[in-house]
């Protein structure tokens, strides 16, 4: 099905998120001309979301390498909250539980309230939010610096609040997977937060929809055998999900 110019734009800054594309290889994966990707990528000019160059397009200093929370929120919607589903049946009630930075974090929260953990530790500000209210989970938030395109906290304050937490169970975000080398982040102050979860807790997730494999951004966080499993939605497909088999970890694919 043909994309309209407004949901074709939505996808190009989602797969300029891992940094620089082309416009051969935008009109391939869109299906569409290259005439027509000049011409969105003109009109995402004109809106300060990205800077044209010769041959593609490259994020601008404002947008760097990541959406704005809001924007990246609304992309894959179904697919999320499929994923968040698929999370939630992997948590025992009053469980201890760490929700990384990222939209698909999110989407875990909300399923989590039908299963009610006993803590939430999350550096994810729009997370702790979802539970104000709730008086059965306790959610613990470290301190820090605020990111300037995502209610995220980082840095120093958050890894020495962070190094002296254990949980059960962690859901761990990303910016894109490469099965073969690990799974990374755009941004190095959260690449440093997953990596410590990743070993302050009983079991590791990392939850990813299909559009974040086969590339990589700019930071590793670690490679995919570190962690438990991997819950992707179910258009994955099947040559990334017998690249993760190899590695070693589960492979959970929601079901709808």
């Amino acid at each position: 099905m043909r994309l309209s110019p407004h949901e074709r734009q939505r996808k190009i800054m989602e797969l300029l998120s891992s940094g620089s594309v082309s416009v051969q290889t935008l009109a391939r994966k869109l299906r569409v001309s290259e005439i027509s990707i000049r011409r969105d990528l003109a009109g995402l000019e004109r809106q300060g979301k990205l800077l044209r160059v010769y041959g593609g397009a490259v994020p601008n200093e404002r947008v760097a390498y990541e959406f704005s929370f809001n924007e990246k929120e609304s992309l894959n919607h179904e697919a999320k909250e499929a994923i968040a589903r698929a999370a939630a049946r992997l948590v025992q009630p009053g469980a201890a539980v760490f929700l990384d930075t990222g939209t698909t974090t999110l989407a875990v929260a909300r399923a989590l309230r039908a299963v009610r953990p006993s803590i939430i530790v999350t550096i994810n500000l729009c997370i702790a939010s979802e539970y104000v209210g709730q008086r059965e989970v306790r959610v613990l938030v470290p301190g820090g610096e605020v990111g300037a395109l995502s209610p995220d906290l980082y840095g120093e304050w958050t890894l020495e609040t962070l190094s002296n937490v254990n949980v059960d169970v962690a859901f761990l975000g990303c910016d894109s997977v490469d099965p073969a080398n690990g799974f990374y982040a755009a941004d190095t102050r959260s690449a440093s937060v997953s990596r410590l979860m990743l070993k302050r807790s009983n079991r590791a997730y990392l939850v990813a929809d299909s559009s974040k494999f086969g590339h990589k951004s700019i930071c590793r966080i670690a490679p995919v055998g570190a962690l438990k499993g991997v819950i992707a939605d179910k258009a994955l497909p099947a040559r990334y999900r017998n690249a993760l088999k190899k590695t070693g970890v589960d492979v959970i694919t929601s079901k709808a």
